[in-house]
């Protein structure tokens, strides 16, 4: 009788527990459903025929661009001059607790960063990027049309995207009408709105210069997918708008390449609109905090000699170059050499597209993957896991799937165990063991000395080797300047000799 009633007990309580998320969850969408409602937002195409002049498009913009000032305390750098401290010391006598003290005692001052922002919704919802507020002690917020100052309180922030929500207190804002940035075309007319160099309220006008900018190092992450702009952008544009002809937002005005003056050189970068509401969703329904999906591999772009080896005319799909273990993708039977051609439903065109749109999909959602094993074709359900949770698991392993880069062996160079498809495409005998090299940085020492990718690495230091675990473990050890390499590549062994340092 015990027994039955704790477990009816438990049974409640684990319900209770099981209410009480789900009816935080549904709080969560209702909030942002709500923001939703006050969302203007104007899905039409981005031409605008016989435009002679953009001033009505900049009248409904420039009210809902707003300047952001950061403040935060910095520690002011203490550098340690040891021979000022002997000096003291001799001379003065002074204690070595007490310059421990003062060094460890750094002031503090303050620092005040300006950008702009972009008001989203009549009730104070304002988008800007995660580096005009990041660290900030104080947020101040000033409306353009009466210059009243405003506390803004951080809702969230997303690192990897450069996105920012920010919200005031303020009712009756005028607000921005948000456009489709996926019907950019290049050469379509662009205007940025923001606070360049302390100059409140400018605007320049520019082109679609390049759309799906990434690897440009520009957010922390890697989740890269910009408007390229030669609208002038400079310092304090930063979170300012990007609008099309008609005055529709279409970006996040967020970094410049430029020269060593550190002005505008005609080369802008912008967070496409769609891209910034996608987070700004995810950061009210996740608590401030953007969660992504993990799958669990590396990829590879299809070249030419792949897709050849592969038997296919075409170089759309990316493939699948190694599968961490425990991963998502290992548990739903994902192999490497695995030719992924399409992401639920849509076709994959290169591996930056599909990252974003893994990214792009919340932790425990169901996605399919068709894909093409062998020469035939298969479909692969995963449930995905947390990006945050998986990136952790997977710290620091050579080899293992996941979103961080794999292991260099040596500077610059990766390497790979050998598969079947790899075998294949390199034309390989069953009695070649080692490893192959996967990619190779230009102008690093294994260059220098002839290393290239796909040439197979069968020793190092004189030691046998088939897998790339029994690489790194010899590299590891390894005391010696020159590593000393035998290779097999063009159908003949060599023995290259590889410096370790410059």
């Amino acid at each position: 009788m015990k027994r039955k009633f704790l477990l009816q007990a438990l049974a409640a309580f684990v319900g209770a527990v099981t209410l009480g998320f789900t009816l935080a969850a549904q709080a969560d969408t209702q909030k942002y459903q709500d923001l939703q409602k006050k969302l203007l937002i104007d899905k039409g195409e981005t031409d605008a025929p016989g435009m002679t002049s953009y001033a009505p498009a900049l009248e409904k913009v420039m009210p809902a661009v707003v300047t952001i000032f950061a403040t935060k305390s910095v520690k002011v750098d203490q550098t340690r001059n040891t021979q000022q401290e002997e000096m003291l010391k001799r001379f003065f006598d002074i204690p070595d607790e007490l310059l421990e003290q003062y060094r460890n005692e750094a002031p503090e001052r303050q620092e005040q960063g300006l950008g702009s922002g972009v008001v989203i919704s009549p009730d104070g919802y304002i988008l800007t990027n995660n580096h005009v507020v990041a660290d900030a002690d104080e947020i101040k917020v000033t409306l353009p049309e009466n210059q009243k100052e405003y506390s803004a309180e951080l809702i969230g922030a997303d690192p990897r995207t450069d996105v920012a929500l920010l919200k005031i207190d303020a009712k009756g804002l005028k607000q921005i009408t948000i456009g489709d940035s996926s019907k950019l075309r290049i050469g379509d007319v662009v205007l940025a709105v923001g606070n360049p160099l302390t100059l409140e309220q400018s605007a320049s006008i520019g082109i679609v210069s390049a759309l799906g900018r990434n690897e440009l190092n520009i957010t922390n992450g890697g989740y890269e997918n910009f408007i390229q702009t030669d609208a002038a952008i400079n310092r304090g544009n930063s979170g300012g708008a990007l609008v099309d002809a008609s005055g529709r937002l279409i970006g996040i005005n967020t970094a410049i390449q430029s020269n060593f003056s550190g002005g505008n050189i005609g080369i802008g970068f912008a967070i496409p609109a769609n891209m910034a509401l996608n987070i700004v969703e995810r950061l009210i329904q996740g608590d401030g905090v953007v969660k992504r999906g993990f799958l669990g591999v590396f990829l590879r772009e299809l070249d030419e000699n792949f897709a050849k080896a592969l038997g296919r005319d075409e170089q759309n799909g990316v493939l699948v170059t190694e599968v961490g273990s425990d991963t998502p993708a290992a548990e739903a039977g994902m192999k490497p050499g695995d030719l992924i051609v399409s992401y639920n439903g849509a076709e994959v065109s290169d591996m930056q597209r599909l990252r974003l749109d893994i990214s792009n999909t919340p932790p425990g959602a169901k996605v399919k993957f068709d894909i093409i094993r062998n020469g035939k074709d298969k479909n692969i359900e995963v449930v995905l896991g947390d990006l945050e949770d998986g990136t952790k698991s997977l710290a620091g392993a050579p080899g293992t799937g996941g979103t961080t880069k794999p292991q260099e062996f040596v500077e610059g160079v990766r390497i790979k165990d050998l598969d079947e498809e790899t075998r294949a495409a390199l034309q390989l005998g069953e009695d070649i063991k080692g490893v192959v090299v996967e990619s190779v940085q230009d102008n690093v020492p294994a260059a220098e000395a002839g290393l290239r990718p796909g040439t197979v690495i069968t020793q190092i230091d004189q030691n046998d080797i088939s897998s790339v675990k029994e690489a790194f473990d010899i590299v590891e050890g390894f005391e010696s300047d020159v590593l000393l390499l035998q290779v097999y590549v063009a159908g003949r062994r060599d023995i290259l000799a590889v410096p370790l340092t410059e």
